[in-house]
């Protein structure tokens, strides 16, 4: 197996042996999933390849919240979830519910048996080869079935008041990940990798806005962008004052009228 196969979460921002760093990424992957599934679950709900699919497959499936909630609301179906941090996986399978949800430790690689539906979700701005990986995935992916990709859409990201100290360290820290292999544009890398080959096709796309005016979210969002920070912070590759902006952050958060909102990409690619 080519090494770049065996680990392709080489991100720091993986070392999750770290306590400080999986508690981060356990809270960070609950409050994601709080506010983001919701207004994801249109698509499940209008997706004909998701209504007859009997086995999913959620690749990079960190703690198995996200999992556990789609289990719950879908239920009379198989699930599995596999990633890379042997701690996450610990977390997932410790609150797995019984019968329908099973979690392995292993990189996206190391799973051979097929499925009907493959979940990939904030997984892919984090890896640097995507077509390896979409080639990879339609070995496991029944012809004829699908995979959903979910992703950030940084572009409509937006701030008010304006916050330009923490806007300044996001650019920082995307242009560290893109200079990395790690390009956040994950739309536009999945579209040309699936025009490059000839295992999937594009089946369909759903653009996501969520406000923080839904009640709730600004919480979820203040609390989410500064566990990023903190993150990056601990991860040690990007030289950085994070004192200002975590400074700044806690300033904005206290105002009675901060607004913000956050995009996903929603990609659905049909096995051919």
């Amino acid at each position: 197996m080519p090494e770049e196969r065996a680990a392709p979460h080489a991100d720091p921002l993986f070392a999750t042996r770290a306590p400080s760093i999986l508690d981060i990424w356990d809270q960070m992957q609950r409050l994601q999933t709080d506010f983001a599934l919701p207004q994801e679950l249109t698509f499940y709900y209008t997706s004909p390849h998701w209504q007859v699919a009997k086995r999913i497959l959620d690749l990079g499936t960190g703690n198995g919240y996200y999992l556990s909630k789609i289990a719950a609301r879908f239920p009379g179906r198989a699930y599995h979830g596999v990633d890379s941090s042997t701690e996450l996986i610990a977390i997932a399978e410790k609150e797995a519910a019984r019968g329908q949800l099973s979690f392995s430790h292993g990189t996206l690689f190391d799973v051979t048996e097929p499925f009907d539906f493959v979940l990939m979700r904030l997984l892919l701005q984090h890896l640097d080869d995507i077509p390896a990986v979409l080639d990879h995935v339609a070995t496991l992916t029944t012809p004829g079935h699908a995979a959903l990709i979910i992703d950030a859409d940084d572009l409509v990201r937006f701030f008010h008041p304006e916050l330009p100290e923490f806007t300044r360290f996001f650019a920082a820290y995307s242009n560290h990940e893109r200079k990395a292999g790690r390009d956040r544009r994950v739309a536009a890398r999945v579209e040309h990798a699936i025009t490059s080959g000839r295992r999937w096709t594009l089946g369909g796309t759903l653009q996501l806005l969520i406000p923080s005016t839904i009640p709730g979210n600004l919480d979820l969002f203040t609390r989410t962008y500064a566990l990023l920070v903190d993150l990056v912070e601990q991860a040690g590759e990007l030289d950085y004052d994070f004192a200002s902006v975590k400074r700044a952050w806690r300033q904005w958060s206290a105002r009675p009228d901060a607004y913000t909102q956050v995009g996903l990409n929603l990609i659905r690619i049909d096995r051919v």
